[in-house]
C-alpha cells in the first residue's frame, strides 16, 4: 500500500508547485498538496491529517493542530522540509512522540559561504574602494585598512551544522580560530576554545557569529564586549540580528572604530529608507539574502535531498536523520 504524503500549506506556502523535487515526492507515495489551509478550521485541518501519513512541513504551512498530539490517527511522521518550525508544529507535538525532522544541515553552505564572503570584503576593506570608485575616483590607498586572513585572529560564536562548515571553509586560509559555544563539547580540529565571550572578544581582531537565536544569546553581544575589540576590527554577522546589541554596534560603526558585514539585523531585520547606516563605508549589509541560491542550481536543492533521504528511511525503517528533541526544538529559530 502506498503511503499518502500531504501538504497542507496556507495560500503562501513556499513549495513548488512542479519540478524534479515534487516528481520525486509523487515517486515515494500518494502525494497531495493543499493550499488553502488558512480557510480551514483546525478541525477540519487535524481530519486531513490523521489520514495521511506523512505531513509535509515549511514555510507557509498551515499550523498543526496540538490535538494531533494527543490522537495522530494514521500519521506516522513529519517532515519539516526547512529549518524554521515554531510557527507550525508546536512543542506539544515534539513531546507527544510523532517523529519530526528538519533540514539539519541544509544552509551550511550557503551560510557560511555567506560569512566567508563578507568577511574576505571587510578584511580587504572593498566597500571604501567601491564608494571611492563610484564618486569619480580611482585607486584608494590612505583611510583603509586591509590586511591578511593568514595569521588572523578570528573569534567564532556558535559551532553547529554552519559554524562547522565556516572552519572547513577558512581553515585553508590560515587564521587562528577560536571558538564560544557552551553547548559543543567537541570542537573541529584547528579550533581552540575560549571560556567566555569576555575571552573571545579579547583575543580577535574579526568575530564571526553563527549561533542561534536563543533567549540565552538574545543581546549576548554588548556594548561591553564590543568596546573589548581593537580599531579597525571586524564583526560579521549571517546568523539573527537580534544576537547583538544593534545600537551599540551601530554607535561603534558610526564612529569609525570598528567595520562589519551584516546579513541579518535585529527588530524587523530591514533598514528604513534613509537611514545613515546605509551610507557609511564601514559596513556592508546583504539584506538576509546572501544564503538565497538562483544561479547555478542543482537538480535538487540539499533541503529537499534531506526531506527525500528521511522519506525513504522512514519507508524502509530506517533511523531518521535531524530528528527534533525537546532541546533542539528550544534552541531552534
Amino acid at each position: 500500500m502506498n503511503k499518502k504524503i500531504l501538504h497542507l500549506g496556507t495560500s503562501n506556502s513556499k513549495l513548488p508547485e512542479s519540478g524534479p523535487f515534487i516528481d520525486e515526492l509523487k515517486k515515494l507515495g500518494d502525494f497531495t498538496i493543499i493550499r488553502n489551509g488558512e480557510q480551514l478550521s483546525g478541525d477540519e485541518r487535524a481530519e486531513l491529517i490523521r489520514d495521511c501519513h506523512i505531513l509535509l512541513t515549511m514555510w507557509g504551512s498551515a499550523p498543526v493542530p496540538d490535538a494531533i498530539a494527543r490522537d495522530r490517527g494514521k500519521l506516522e511522521y513529519i517532515c519539516n522540509i526547512t529549518g524554521e518550525m515554531t510557527r507550525w508544529i508546536s512543542l506539544d507535538l515534539i513531546d507527544s512522540g510523532v517523529p519530526v525532522t528538519n533540514w539539519g544541515d541544509a544552509p551550511a553552505d550557503a551560510v557560511a559561504e555567506a560569512a566567508m564572503t563578507l568577511l574576505l570584503q571587510a578584511v580587504k576593506d572593498v566597500r571604501p574602494q567601491n564608494k571611492h570608485m563610484e564618486q569619480g575616483g580611482w585607486r584608494l590607498v590612505e583611510g583603509v585598512n586591509r590586511g591578511l586572513v593568514k595569521g588572523l585572529p578570528i573569534g567564532i560564536y556558535g559551532m553547529g551544522a554552519i559554524g562547522r562548515r565556516f572552519v572547513e571553509l577558512i581553515r585553508p586560509f590560515g587564521a587562528e580560530l577560536l571558538v564560544y559555544d557552551p553547548f559543543v563539547t567537541e570542537l573541529p580540529e584547528g579550533c581552540e576554545r575560549a571560556d567566555s565571550l569576555e575571552a573571545l572578544f579579547d583575543r580577535s581582531l574579526a568575530i564571526v557569529i553563527h549561533a542561534g537565536l536563543t533567549a540565552q544569546t538574545r543581546g549576548t553581544v554588548t556594548a561591553d564586549l564590543l568596546a573589548r575589540l581593537p580599531d579597525h576590527a571586524i564583526v560579521i554577522n549571517t546568523a539573527r540580528g537580534a544576537i547583538i546589541d544593534q545600537d551599540a554596534l551601530f554607535a561603534e560603526l558610526e564612529s569609525g572604530r570598528l567595520r562589519a558585514g551584516l546579513d541579518v539585523l535585529a527588530g524587523s531585520d530591514s533598514l528604513e529608507p534613509g537611514h545613515p547606516a546605509r551610507d557609511w563605508s564601514n559596513v556592508s549589509m546583504t539584506a538576509h539574502s546572501l544564503d538565497i541560491i538562483n544561479w547555478n542550481l542543482p537538480r535538487l536543492l540539499r533541503r529537499e535531498e534531506i526531506c527525500l533521504e528521511n522519506i525513504r528511511r522512514h519507508l524502509n525503517g530506517e533511523p531518521l536523520r535531524f530528528v527534533m528533541s525537546r532541546e533542539r526544538y528550544l534552541l531552534s529559530t
